[in-house]
This record gives C-alpha cells, sequence and structure tokens, in this order.
C-alpha cells in the first residue's frame, strides 16, 4: 500500500460518516460480499493481500478499495484486528502511516442475538425517547446510532471535564466514572461488541445518562454564576475580621462555603446565589470604607511628597521645565487616586507616584 493512499483515507475524529452515494454504496456491498466469501474460504482476510485481489476482478483503483474498507470499518459492518487486538479504523490508520507493511486482518461483525437485540432497543427507546427505534431492523444501522450516542456523551464529558478540575466545582467523579464506563462499552468498536456492551450495562448507562444530563444543565445554565460564586471566597475572606462583627453574615459565609465544598450541589445553586448577594451588600460596604481610608492616608503621603519635591527644587534651584515636569506629574497621579474605584488602583497609582519621585531626585542631584 502507497503512503499517499493511507494518508488520504478520510476518516473523522472517531466519529461516523453518513451519506454515501450509490457508488459507494455498490462498492461496499461488492467489497462485503468478498470479503465474507473470503473468510468462508480461507479463514481469515489480510488488507494489502485483499486490495490486490479486488484489483484483479475490478478497475478500482488502490485508494478507493483502501477507502471503501475503512468506510465499512466506520459503518461497524467490518472491523481490523493488528496482532490478535481490535482497532478501530483511526488508529490502524495511524499505526499504517508509521509501517504500511503491517499486517491488518480484516474481520466481519457477528450478529447479536435476537432477543439481546429487541431488548437493547427497547432500552434505548426509553432511554432516548426516540419512537423511531422500531425502525432499525438492521444491527448495523443501530450500532451506529448508539456509537452516534456514546460520542455524545463522552463529548459532553471531556467539555465539562476541564471545569471539574478545579476546586469547588462539581463532577470530576461522575465524569471520571462516566468516561471509564464509555470505554469500557467502546473497546471494540463493532456492531456485535457495541450492542451487547450497551446491553450488558445497562443499569450503569442509565446513570450515566442522568449524569450527563444534570452536568449538562449545571454548566450551561449556571457556569458564570458559579465562577463568580468560587471567586467571592476569596475577596469575603479578606475582609473576615470585618464580617465577624454581624453573626448573620459570618453564619451565611459559612453556608455558602459549605454548598461550594460539596459533590453534588446542582440543586443549592440557587440558595448559593441568595448568600452571596446577602454576604456582598454588607463586604461592599467594608470594601468601600477601606477604599476610601486609603485613598485618604495615599493621598496624605502624596501631599507631603510633592511639598518635600517643591522644597528640593528650591533647594536647588531648579528651573521651570523641571518643575512642571515633576510636580505635573505628581499632581495628575494625585488627581487619579481621588477617581480611583478600588485598592488595587490607588496601590498602582502609589507605586507609581515613588517611581516617578526616584527618578526626581536621581536626575536632580546628577544634573545639579
Amino acid at each position: 500500500m502507497r503512503k499517499q493512499d493511507i494518508k488520504d483515507i478520510e476518516l473523522g475524529p472517531r466519529q461516523l460518516t453518513f451519506g454515501f452515494g450509490n457508488n459507494h454504496s455498490k462498492q461496499q456491498d461488492r467489497l462485503l460480499y468478498y470479503i465474507k466469501n473470503q473468510i468462508e474460504t480461507h479463514g481469515q482476510v489480510v488488507l494489502d493481500e485483499f486490495i490486490q485481489y479486488v484489483k484483479e476482478r475490478h478497475e478500482w483503483s488502490e485508494s478507493a478499495i483502501l477507502q471503501n474498507i475503512f468506510w465499512l470499518a466506520q459503518e461497524l459492518k467490518i472491523h481490523f484486528r493488528i496482532n490478535k487486538q481490535s482497532l478501530d479504523p483511526y488508529n490502524v490508520k495511524k499505526i499504517l502511516l508509521e509501517n504500511s507493511d503491517q499486517q491488518v486482518e480484516i474481520v466481519t461483525n457477528k450478529s447479536v442475538d435476537d432477543l439481546v437485540f429487541q431488548h437493547t432497543k427497547r432500552f434505548y427507546q426509553k432511554l432516548s425517547g426516540k419512537n423511531s427505534i422500531d425502525n432499525y431492523d438492521d444491527q448495523y444501522e443501530f450500532s451506529r446510532l448508539l456509537a452516534e450516542e456514546i460520542r455524545h456523551w463522552e463529548s459532553c464529558l471531556n467539555t465539562y471535564k476541564s471545569f471539574a478540575k478545579k476546586p469547588c466545582f462539581p463532577g470530576k467523579e461522575q465524569i471520571d466514572r462516566g468516561l471509564s464506563l464509555i470505554h469500557t462499552i467502546s473497546a471494540k468498536l463493532d456492531s456485535f461488541s457495541l450492542i451487547n456492551a450497551f446491553y450488558i450495562h445497562r443499569d450503569q448507562i442509565l446513570k450515566l445518562v442522568d449524569d450527563v444530563k444534570t452536568l449538562s444543565e449545571f454548566y450551561t445554565r449556571h457556569l458564570d454564576i458559579w465562577v463568580t460564586l468560587t471567586e467571592s471566597v476569596e475577596a469575603f475572606t479578606k475582609n473576615l475580621p470585618e464580617l465577624k462583627n454581624k453573626s448573620d453574615i459570618v453564619t451565611a459565609f459559612d453556608r455558602l462555603k459549605q454548598i461550594l465544598s460539596t459533590s453534588r450541589p446542582y440543586d443549592m445553586v440557587e440558595e448559593a446565589w441568595e448568600l452571596y448577594k446577602k454576604i456582598k451588600i454588607y463586604n461592599d460596604i467594608i470594601v468601600k470604607n477601606k477604599t476610601e481610608q486609603y485613598r485618604m492616608e495615599v493621598l496624605t503621603m502624596l501631599d507631603h511628597m510633592i511639598e518635600k519635591m517643591k522644597n528640593h527644587l528650591e533647594a536647588h534651584k531648579a528651573g521651570p521645565d523641571l518643575r512642571n515636569k515633576y510636580l505635573y506629574s505628581l499632581r495628575m497621579i494625585s488627581e487619579n487616586i481621588r477617581k480611583a474605584k478600588d485598592i488595587e488602583t490607588i496601590n498602582r497609582l502609589k507605586s507609581h507616584a515613588q517611581d516617578k519621585f526616584d527618578i526626581y531626585r536621581e536626575e536632580v542631584e546628577h544634573n545639579p
């Protein structure tokens, strides 16, 4: 097999492909017939040998044959084995790109017992609420539907996984358990294994679906609120000595922290938000008082700094340009401090004023 033909194989990132043209469908039907025939005759089918076998009977390009075989695997009508291990098309392509001489066995998928098949269909219909499940009499088509559903669950859980790793963000246990179950169910992506695994793990799948629904509702509807709540704890903690002066606020803060630390806070979001608003009203007053107090302290310091600079300029008989340059800078900083809305901004402006004063001293002393 040419490496370029392998590279050109069209595969989604472990997702199923639908809507093939009639020509492709006929080729796949013919290929599936040959595969079954070769297995009955020889006991096994090896990918590169099978491609040559087909080329001798049809004027199909090697790349077209290879592509249609991989599409058959994605439709779960066949599956691949390397060294007795079943692998999905994505990983087989990856291995062949590294070593195009690697032997790949093509295996047809077994049929599921009809009783298991019908029971699994009814279970999935109840699970999904889809009334069209009875139309899926073909096990291949039904297994593709299950695989699509599993990929949806996996995508949801992986999306929320990055959030659940953070402190005070819920769902890590449910996500890890769900992804482990998905790995177990989809370990072999052939229709026989998939339908049987779905049937065997019915109870765990019910729990998985419930977890996905709960986590989806929480992270799509309440993520912004939860971020605000978790960030507020640090802000409130800074003012804990003052907050302790009001017992009801302390009680509310303790309850808020308790909710944020619980593993399943899904039905407590509204309560947590109401607690946050109650604490914030009192905390905002504390922050405002602290800000005003700090503003006055820094403005007093800046007034002394300006006075000291004026005296220093007089002592060094500095010209008007130097006076205007540095005194204007400090006065502008003083004006900005009066307008600042928080302690962090005031502190930054204070540092800026100190830097300006140090630069001034250095310039005057080195340029008398």
